[in-house]
């Protein structure tokens, strides 16, 4: 078993096996010690199962939102920005053989590679790279093979919380390319949460959350406005955006936590280029 620090394992306690299509990214969850994540998981208990069925909705929907543009473009990049030990990209890369993927982060790509190879995983090139420097970024994916000039998907599930929008919007544009598109999963700002059962859980979560990693900065979130505009800025549309009503509904053939169309604060958005 590989042992991960406890903020990795806290995201993949967030991870159920079954999401994944594929045998590598269950493989990949199994060889992996998620014990450092107990502690602060324990910190959450009393709200655990909201966070877990919200968090897992979001797994799926970027799943599916990815699998959608990639069943159009086969062939197509994919450059997951900031997924952490997340196997995500695993699946997609097993599910589409065509399809040249680059998991990217800042750190920890190493032990991620030295995993996928252990579980006999499918062929992904591991990038370490600084999310803040889109130029740098983009230098990086160049050494590893990746093409400027071909269709690329990008996935930003669970990093934008932790980067400025504005640096974070220029490590996009670093890697967007015409005819690709992005998965976009990120949070709505307070004021924008419309689930008034749950909207006092989310706010203590964000908070604790961000005083638990010792952030610099509230976490960031994302307006619907906001995503518009970023979609614009990086010429591109809005095309689609899930919500945690009906995947919770997919998943479970009911809703026990996610009863309304508006329920939940995550979202995650399809952008096309």
């Amino acid at each position: 078993m590989y042992e991960v620090p406890a903020t990795s394992a806290l995201v993949l306690l967030f991870t159920e096996p079954d999401i994944y299509d594929g045998t590598a990214a269950k493989r990949f969850l199994a060889s992996v010690d998620l014990s450092a994540g107990q502690g602060l998981k324990d910190h959450f208990v009393e709200y655990w199962d909201l966070c877990y069925a919200e968090l897992c909705s979001r797994k799926v929907r970027v799943k599916k939102l990815s699998q959608e543009y990639l069943q159009a473009h086969p062939a197509a990049q994919v450059v997951s920005l900031g997924g952490g030990l997340d196997p995500m990209t695993l699946d997609l890369a097993e599910r589409f053989p065509e399809a040249a993927v680059f998991d990217l982060d800042m750190s920890q790509m190493d032990l991620k590679a030295e995993i996928n190879a252990a579980v006999q995983g499918p062929k992904v090139q591991f990038v370490t790279a600084n999310l803040a420097d889109g130029a740098a970024l983009a230098q990086s994916l160049n050494a590893h093979g990746w093409m400027p000039d071909k269709p690329t998907l990008i996935l930003a599930e669970g990093i934008t919380y932790y980067v400025p929008a504005p640096i974070f919007a220029q490590a996009l544009a670093a890697v967007r390319t015409d005819d690709g598109a992005l998965v976009l999963e990120y949070s709505l700002p307070e004021e924008e949460i419309t689930d008034v059962k749950h909207k006092e859980t989310y706010i203590i979560f964000f908070q604790e959350l961000t005083e638990l990693l010792n952030l610099p900065f509230p976490m960031v979130r994302y307006s619907k406005a906001y995503v518009h505009q970023l979609a614009a800025q990086l010429k591109g549309r809005v095309t689609k955006t899930l919500y945690p009503h009906e995947t919770e509904r997919e998943m479970k053939g009911y809703n026990e936590f996610f009863d309304q169309p508006d329920s939940g604060v995550i979202r995650a958005t399809l952008i096309t280029f």
